[in-house]
């Protein structure tokens, strides 16, 4: 099939739905019998994906690739930055970490920029020798003066591309009209030569009646020279959020889901899938307060295990964990699992810049922070003592870094090679390395009707999840929405 010149949507500023629009793109083209390949350049997110390589992309790209129909690979994400602290992010460039970056000088000076354009170049010279098209998504604003000399992943990639641009804007927040001048006019007055690149607009999540619209559209088309390619509707869709936590509430929980927003919190999307079991509410809570009386607490994952442990004790979480172990279920993923134990060390300050501390001290394990980060795909089979071994194996990958050292905790799965997570003697207190544990529907029933056992509710009886199939009604539903409201000439 003839290859067609490749897209890349832009944005006027953050959350406009980029992300959400380069899969429906991604799924509508394939659809079509082309080999699509989403792109973005660089991505700053703390949830992210494990390809079949045992390589690290974002999630998001992940999502679009599976929209395309096609496999994650590194060259789809060439460059991944995971916030350690307000200043210092990693960098992982084609899947492996790289080094820590400092982000005044990665974003505000010209240190990094041959490392970052010679990675994401090769990464283009991969995706146009084995793809018919390539979908790239921008981040951010396209018009920040203050980045654009030294921009890497949005007008800069789209001439590397040689890309047409659709900017997109949110309806939602109000001022399309204003931010889509505002835009063309801020790229007109620092680079005019980047104005070529931009074909039409898009105006998204919008709620109404188009002739309402209709008025502004001709204005923008008048003033701007370019079409208003898609008025597209707002949709509610079961995808994965690119950097955002979006609980779900149920109307009437039977069971209630305490989740720690952890100042670093990584891979928030572990919890989606508890929040598609009936009449289960999934919170996030940042304070005591907000805490109440759950019916089980989760630790999630984090980039800063030891920063955001030291965080819990300076806002008094760490205590209230405590009082509520005796009673309550207290489940930890990755760093939240390494949180449960009794001494994190690190001497060596490879994880934080805090060095070694004590652990909550809830489960009998200690932590060691060695050279070198665990980056896989993995299958697991339950031990013995896990108390959700009627669910058998599970599916799931880790990221981390660590090297647990148990005593009287025993480990929660076996694995080819070695064990995984620990679950105390007595309390309903465990943890896991294994991120998407919930994505598997057994083990997120058993532990929902253990939850409901011990509140003396009836286990539930309605089907398991299917993850896929909701996915793929998602991305089905998207693309007919951009075919029926999206107009992108060949």
């Amino acid at each position: 099939m003839t290859k067609r010149p490749h897209l890349m949507i832009q944005g006027t500023g953050s959350h406009v739905g980029k992300t959400t629009l380069v899969a429906g793109l991604c799924r509508l083209f394939a659809n079509q019998g082309l080999r699509v390949a989403p792109f973005k350049s660089q991505n700053m997110s703390l949830n992210s994906f494990v390809t079949e390589e045992n390589e690290e992309i974002a999630r998001a790209t992940a999502v679009q690739s599976f929209a395309a129909k096609q496999r994650p690979i590194v060259h789809m994400n060439p460059l991944l930055l995971k916030p350690k602290s307000d200043s210092v992010s990693q960098l992982i460039i084609h899947g492996r970490p790289h080094q820590d970056v400092d982000a005044r000088e990665y974003f505000l000076s010209d240190t990094h920029r041959a490392l970052k354009l010679a990675a994401i170049q090769e990464s283009i010279d991969h995706l146009n020798r084995h793809f018919d098209l390539v979908i790239a998504e921008g981040a951010g604003s396209c018009a920040e003066p203050n980045l654009r000399p030294f921009d890497v992943v949005n007008m800069e990639v789209a001439h590397r591309l040689d890309a047409r641009v659709f900017v997109a804007t949110d309806i939602d927040k109000g001022g399309v009209a204003a931010e889509l001048l505002g835009t063309l006019k801020v790229l007109e007055l620092v680079a005019p030569e980047d104005l070529e690149r931009i074909s039409g607009f898009i105006i998204n999540k919008f709620r109404g009646d188009r002739q309402v619209l209709q008025p502004a559209i001709d204005f923008i088309e008048q003033h701007t020279k370019r079409p208003v390619a898609g008025v597209l509707p707002y949709l509610s869709l079961a995808l994965e959020e690119e950097d955002r936590v979006q609980p779900r509430m149920q109307g009437a929980p039977e069971i209630d889901v305490a989740v720690v927003y952890l100042p670093h919190i990584s891979n928030s999307t572990d919890f989606d899938y508890l929040q598609e079991e009936p009449n289960v509410r999934v919170r996030f809570v940042r304070s005591v307060d907000q805490l109440g009386a759950p019916d089980a607490v989760i630790l999630p994952g984090t980039k800063n295990t030891v920063g955001d442990l030291l965080h819990l004790r300076r806002i008094g979480l760490d205590r209230v964990l405590h009082e509520l172990s005796a009673s309550t279920p207290i489940v930890g993923i990755c760093g939240g699992f390494q949180m449960l134990g009794r001494e994190l060390l690190d001497e060596s300050r490879r994880e934080s810049e805090h060095g070694s501390t004590t652990g909550l001290g809830l489960l009998d394990i200690d932590v060691e922070f060695l050279p070198g980060k665990t980056v896989v795909n993995r299958r697991f089979v339950p031990t013995g003592d896990n108390p959700f071994a009627s669910a058998g194996e599970v599916s799931g990958y880790e990221i981390h870094s660590g090297l647990v050292r148990y005593a009287s905790a025993r480990p929660l799965y076996a694995y080819a090679g070695g064990v995984d997570g620990a679950v105390h003697e007595r309390l309903p207190i465990f943890g896991t390395f294994i991120h998407d544990l919930f994505k598997n529907p057994r083990l997120s029933r058993a532990f929902i009707d253990l939850l409901r056992q011990r509140k003396g509710l009836p286990a539930l009886t309605a089907p398991l999840c299917n993850h896929d199939t909701r996915r793929e009604e998602s991305y089905n539903r998207l693309a007919a929405a951009l075919a029926e409201h999206l107009t992108i000439p060949d």
